[in-house]
């Protein structure tokens, strides 16, 4: 048992000392076929699935079968004058026994040390071979983790469907692609191409989403088999869609200025009103879970101070200073009941959410030269700050806990969970190009200068590009 773990360390100290990459070796050694060469064999992640290759570990450098991860990423291999020729999506890689250099594309990229023969099988460096043909080697803990997948460029929203996949969407000027991409792999599949659809939200069960056209009317799309149904003729503008907790029932504002909270029966269609108070201007719709309790924001608007019995004239003088977004509550299990204002600052308030329907956190932004700050309100009106000590670039709830996206410093940023009296944890420290994060029953994931990645073990793994 000691020899083993020796063994592996040893393996392991190689691959970390050197610049091609391999994890720590477990199994048992194959025969010698010189003194100092022995083939063992090594497990690697490659595109989300374990792969077992021979290695061989020679002045202190770990060396693959080519043959073996040829085969592992699905590349074609061929023999031709003593010289390996390696393709893969449009990329080649041609290996010569012996030789310190592969020729990738066209290019010549020098080896640490010449290509070996072990056992009639051909080594090298794996990272200049995964390299040469588009992909990618990366080390997660001790696990060497391969990517030959040709990812996704540009993506943003990504939303969790299941653990092990992700829905995200491209925009082009010709409209928008929405694609389900392997949490563990990155390979994309085409759900959606649109050019007048809401963005896809997907239901708690993971099983489809709900979207609007530019007319209002509402669609179901099934994640699985990508079908698309209509679900309403009704066809007023529903600006925001918050499923219920069971996928029974979609929630939704109502009306080109949203100023309708409405539901909507999944199964039958039908429609049922809850609020209509005639309060334009509604937005971050909050529902608790019994869909009885309703947090939402409401928006006053700039005033004319100007003459305005001639609005259409270029010299109307419209005072901005009065624009508010302010917090509200409603409880439809009250009879009679009527929205209850929560807020009565002045200061911006973004990232509202709600678990209950009757408390509020949100980020609260009161200049541009102060930090934003993570609050929580309730029906007194008395604002909590949960979290202070950094500036607050987005705050998401789930599950009932807050999680925060803080600046802690020019070069990184902190992501924390923070309790409801204030407690607050880091999980993760992250890079400053972090924009966002996404956080699920299933996982997390951030968005990093346009690349979405997902926490997998202890590291972030890339899954657009």
């Amino acid at each position: 048992m000691v020899m083993r773990k020796a063994l592996a360390a040893s393996v392991l100290a190689a691959v970390v000392g050197t610049s091609s990459i391999v994890g720590a070796a477990s199994a048992a050694p194959a025969a010698k076929t010189a003194a100092s060469v022995q083939a063992k064999q090594a497990t690697f992640l490659v595109n989300g699935s374990s792969a077992s290759f021979r290695v061989v570990t020679k002045n202190g450098e770990t060396l693959v079968s080519i043959r073996d991860v040829a085969k592992a990423i699905g590349a074609n291999i061929a023999v031709h004058n003593g010289a390996l020729t390696v393709t893969l999506n449009g990329h080649t890689v041609e290996a010569k026994l012996s030789a310190n250099q592969i020729t990738a594309d066209g290019a010549a990229v020098s080896l640490k040390q010449p290509i070996q023969l072990v056992e009639g099988s051909t080594y090298m460096a794996v990272r200049p071979l995964v390299n040469g043909l588009g992909g990618t080697v990366a080390l997660n803990g001790t696990q060497v983790v391969i990517s030959t997948v040709k990812l996704v460029e540009g993506a943003e929203n990504p939303r969790f469907v299941s653990a092990s996949k992700l829905l995200v969407s491209t925009v082009q000027e010709s409209g928008r692609t929405d694609y389900l991409v392997d949490a563990a792999s990155g390979k994309s599949d085409v759900l959606l191409t649109s050019t007048d659809k809401s963005d896809l939200v997907v239901s708690p069960d993971g099983k489809q989403a709900i979207f609007s056209d530019s007319e209002g009317l509402l669609y179901l799309i099934n994640l699985s088999t990508k079908a698309v149904s209509k679900l309403s003729e009704d066809n007023n503008i529903k600006p925001e869609l918050v499923w219920s907790p069971d996928s029974s029932t979609v929630y939704f504002l109502q009306g080109d200025k949203g100023s309708v909270i409405a539901k909507i029966n999944v199964a039958s269609g039908e429609i049922t009103k809850i609020l209509e108070d005639k309060v334009d201007y509604k937005s971050s719709l909050n529902v608790s879970a019994d869909g009885t309790k309703f947090v939402y924001a409401v928006t006053t608007l700039g005033s004319v101070t100007a003459d305005s019995t001639n609005v259409d004239e270029d010299n109307v003088a419209i005072d901005y200073s009065t624009n508010q977004i302010q917090i509200f509550s409603f409880d439809s299990s009250v009879t009679d009941g009527k929205p209850v204002q929560l807020t009565k600052g002045t200061d911006d308030k973004v990232f509202i959410a709600s678990a209950d329907g009757k408390t509020a956190t949100y980020v609260s932004v009161a200049n541009e030269n102060s930090n934003a700050v993570l609050v929580s309100v309730g029906a007194s009106g008395t604002a909590l700050n949960l979290y202070s000590e950094r500036d607050v670039l987005e705050s998401v709830q789930y599950g009932g806990k807050l999680y925060v996206l803080a600046a802690d410093s020019d070069s990184e940023n902190g992501i924390y969970e923070v309790t409801s009296t204030g407690a607050a944890k880091q999980l993760y420290a992250v890079s400053a190009e972090v924009t966002s994060i996404v956080v699920s029953e299933f996982g997390i994931a951030v968005v990093r200068d346009g690349q979405v990645l997902v926490r997998s073990g202890n590291a972030w793994t890339a899954i657009t590009k």
